[in-house]
């Protein structure tokens, strides 16, 4: 189980990590400046992703050999 919690939280986190950097790069250039809403946005998107990835490792950790 606790390996099963590594790997949900290392899909969790590579996830995030891209999830909120395509948020944070597509409000850049919808705006073409760092205002809060980017920041924001990115960091929504960080937690969204975050949650959707720890789901995700969750389920698919018995899928590898």
């Amino acid at each position: 189980m606790i390996e099963r919690l590594k790997y949900s939280i290392k899909i969790s986190f590579m996830l995030a990590v891209l999830g909120s950097a395509v948020l944070f790069i597509w409000g850049m250039i919808g705006r073409l400046d760092i205002s809060w809403d980017v920041l924001r946005s990115a960091l929504e998107g960080f937690v969204a992703f975050g949650i959707f990835g720890f789901i995700l490792g969750f389920l698919i950790y018995d899928l590898e050999s």
